[in-house]
């Protein structure tokens, strides 16, 4: 019995062999169309790193010694936001064969840099940095060299900030970012490369195409967020880039194909955005990337990368005509532009704070963004200050939106816990020590029913040297939002058919930390 069994045994075995070789040569074809580096190729090419990625995996299980394989999955792990440290092991692997290109150190450098292991990464950059004569590209890896460096100081002191992930509701698995809120955080407005987006359809890069979104707060969160819908959105590529601090007014980037690379604004009437308007020539030459309206409305802030600059993209200032049109811009000069890359000025409310990125001033790594403050007897920009650890890191870290009294601002980042690629944060300053008085004014008259249109002048009494602000109250609700520091203020009010207002009030040094009131200004006929 023994021998019979052993034998159907046998039988069961030989079987079972010629069922597996079958299955393996019938997959076969499968598998091999699967991982067709052409097909890495085309996606790589159309910066799809996406869906890149998994074939570039499967080549390089195939062939682990194959340089482009793992240089290009490196690339792709770096240029996505998946995990940028994924990069790292696959750019080793290639810069230990004998035949690979020599940038490769400045990938794998950037990769080190990412992960914030800044010895490691300035090691890989000097390694290319031997192989390079003088000239930008030398250049360019020297201040690789020296942001981390920078980055090296600023983690060793850390400012006290904490972030609050807005949610499941508000973020997606897809990129979430350029969050922007009015000073009184009524409302939040974002851009979106989600299944939502009015486009529908996925781009060559593997994403959707982006909406602006707006989401009001309900119990404490922010609800689901909803598309602005066809006044704001199209099926090509929209992306907020600024919002007034009262939330009357919003700056939008256009990419479509008759718009490539312009400044568009749009106005909010009962908490609906309208359709958009192109600024003027003046403004858009066809290279800008964000712009930045002064609380009074007179000048706007912009990005651009037009002939005559300090070198890449530079910020730019143009002031409103008699005739509301905007004026010859003006370069903001080397203190704030340098030859490398700076972007997204935000001006605060105070309208003498600006805040924006820069790849060239002191940062730790693509991207920081800095804050400098106008001297308005001169007309000149004090030297950037870096907003610190962990606020900007060795990543791409362009905008950023605060809140009127400097205590609470707004971010996209890719943190441990988020729900997928760039996800939107609001961060607390736990340490800022902010003396001002956040004001919410409202002008009203007897007839409740008809709209406020009306001009308020703000005047500090004690410093002369700083210009009256000028507000105009939302014309249904007569309110209006300023920052006042400690001092003593008077307050015009002027419109057609009332009484001119005046009154005098004091701002009082009074505790740590932004205070708030609220003032009711009632117009006589």
């Amino acid at each position: 019995m023994k021998f019979f069994a052993d034998i159907f045994f046998k039988k069961v075995i030989f079987i079972l062999v010629l069922v597996l070789q079958f299955v393996t040569v019938f997959a076969q074809p499968k598998s091999n169309k699967f991982v067709d580096p052409r097909e890495a190729e085309e996606h790589f090419s159309h910066n799809n790193f996406i869906a890149a990625i998994p074939i570039y995996r499967q080549l390089v299980k195939q062939e682990p010694e194959n340089i482009d394989y793992n240089h290009k999955l490196g690339i792709c792990y770096l240029y996505t936001n998946i995990n940028k440290s994924l990069a790292i092991p696959y750019l080793e692997a290639a810069s230990k064969q004998e035949k690979m290109d020599k940038n490769i150190w400045f990938d794998l450098g950037l990769s080190y840099q990412y992960a914030s292991r800044f010895d490691d990464a300035i090691k890989a950059y000097n390694k290319l940095l031997v192989k390079l004569k003088a000239g930008p590209e030398f250049d360019r890896v020297v201040h690789q060299i020296e942001s981390c460096e920078n980055g090296k100081e600023y983690v060793k002191h850390p400012i006290n900030v904490s972030f609050q992930n807005l949610g499941k509701d508000v973020n997606s698995e897809y990129p979430d970012y350029y969050p922007f809120v009015p000073a009184d955080e009524s409302f939040i407005i974002f851009t979106s490369r989600r299944k939502e987006c009015i486009g529908g359809a996925v781009e060559v890069d593997g994403y959707y195409s982006s909406d602006i979104f707006i989401s009001t707060p309900q119990n404490d969160a922010f609800s689901k967020p909803k598309n602005m819908g066809p006044l704001v959105n199209t099926r090509y590529d929209e992306q907020t880039v600024s919002l007034a601090s009262d939330g009357q007014l919003m700056i939008m980037y256009i990419d479509h194909i008759d718009s490539f690379g312009n400044i568009y604004s749009s106005t909010n009437k009962a908490g609906i955005f309208q359709r958009m308007k192109k600024l003027n020539s003046n403004v858009n030459s066809d290279y800008e990337t964000a712009g930045s309206i002064s609380p009074d409305g007179e000048k706007i802030y912009f990005a651009s990368k037009r002939a005559g600059g300090q070198g890449e993209t530079d910020i730019y200032i143009s002031r409103k005509l008699p005739n509301g049109q905007w004026a010859m811009a003006q370069n903001l000069g080397p203190a704030i532009n340098t030859k490398y890359s700076e972007d997204f000025p935000e001006i605060a409310p105070d309208g003498k704070t600006l805040y924006f990125s820069s790849q060239g001033h002191d940062g730790m790594g693509d991207y920081d963004l800095f804050k400098t403050t106008l001297n308005e007897e001169d007309n000149t920009w004090s030297n950037p200050k870096n907003l610190g650890y962990p606020i900007n890191s060795a990543g791409d870290d362009r905008c950023i939106s605060f809140t009127q009294d400097n205590r609470v601002a707004y971010v996209s980042a890719v943190r441990d816990g988020g729900f997928g690629d760039l996800d939107l944060y609001r961060v607390k300053f736990e340490d800022a020590e902010d003396k001002t008085t956040l004001m919410f004014g409202y002008v009203a008259t007897a007839d409740s029913s008809k709209n406020i249109d009306a001009i308020v002048t703000i005047t500090d009494l004690k410093n002369k040297d700083i210009l009256p602000y000028t507000y105009t109250p939302i014309p249904k609700s007569g309110k209006f939002i300023m920052s006042l520091n400690p001092s003593k203020y008077q307050i015009t009010i002027e419109s057609g058919g009332y009484k001119p207002f005046s009154e005098v009030f004091f701002i009082f040094d009074i505790g740590i930390g932004q205070n708030e009131t609220k003032k009711t200004f009632i117009l006589q006929k």
